[in-house]
């Protein structure tokens, strides 16, 4: 089982560098990164060949690319020319850095007269059959394009998207039926759904599906969320892990720490933790 580093552990103009040897620092196998670069020291032209310069640098690092279009209430001439621009990004990643899984997204979801919080009351709550069926004849060309490079793409189980809780997301992979889409399951955004499942929950709806996770740490208490270290055990990770061991069909995931503190010590630390729940779980 190979180990990334999610970007937003350091993200940033300028900080590509660093982020690549911050990973190294700590015995990352690579990095996920975002299809779109959204800081202004960089076009993104300028940061696909910043990027394309990394991998050359660190060719065994694992690279993988997070990034939406718009299939549910997308405009339909812009969803057509995001999907192609998409599909070009896709080529340019296999060739360019030999990337073997994308995480992705496929469009936001939140309720009027809701804030974005109430994830109970945006994402899947609110989708319609229509948002469903676009989303898997969107996925269906992207999972074609993915199946010809020999990629595999996965849907983040993220609130506020329709993919947001296991049970929906299960809807629309049997709706999508393709190989080549999978979910990418991140236990720490079902459970700050009040509609969330049990890790176990989890791995009964979505068996054979999950093709890459993100690992993530989060304490709810009276409906507020803090994002923590893997170690303090929030979530159970050593069972989410345990359960991975048979059910990740990219044998890759990510550690992630969406949250403003210390990103540096806290990638050096869930590495560690990390590390230990490998050895602990006898797995390489």
């Amino acid at each position: 089982m190979k180990v990334l580093m999610h970007v937003n552990y350091y993200e940033g103009a300028g900080k590509l560098d660093k982020l690549f040897k911050l990973a190294e620092d700590n015995f990352y196998d690579g990095v996920e990164l975002r299809w779109k670069y959204r800081f202004d020291d960089m076009t993104q032209i300028q940061y696909q060949e910043k990027v394309a310069q990394l991998k050359q640098q660190y060719p065994d690092f694992e690279i993988v690319f997070g990034g939406t279009v718009e299939f549910c209430r997308g405009n339909e001439a812009e969803v057509a020319s995001e999907t192609k621009a998409y599909l070009g990004f896709l080529e340019w990643a296999k060739e360019k850095c030999d990337t073997k899984v994308m995480n992705f997204f496929t469009g936001g979801l939140v309720a009027e007269g809701y804030e974005y919080t109430e994830f109970d009351k945006n994402g899947s709550d609110m989708a319609t059959e229509d948002d469903y069926q676009k989303s898997a004849d969107g996925l269906k060309l992207v999972g074609d394009k993915a199946a010809e490079l020999d990629m595999l793409i996965a849907l983040e189980t993220h609130n506020c998207y329709l993919h947001d809780l296991a049970a929906p997301s299960k809807k629309l992979m049997e709706l999508t039926n393709h190989d080549a889409i999978g979910m990418n399951y991140d236990h720490g955004n079902i459970l700050i759904n009040k509609n969330g499942e049990s890790i176990d929950q989890v791995f009964e709806l979505l068996d054979g599906k999950i093709y890459y996770a993100h690992l993530k740490n989060i304490m709810v208490y009276k409906n507020v969320y803090l994002v923590t270290r893997l170690e303090e055990g929030h979530i159970d990770t050593m069972h989410v892990v345990d359960k991975l061991q048979d059910n990740l069909k990219s044998a890759m995931v990510t550690l992630e720490y969406s949250a403003p503190g210390d990103g540096i010590i806290a990638a050096k630390r869930d590495m560690e933790y990390m590390r230990f729940i490998k050895k602990e779980l006898d797995i390489c």
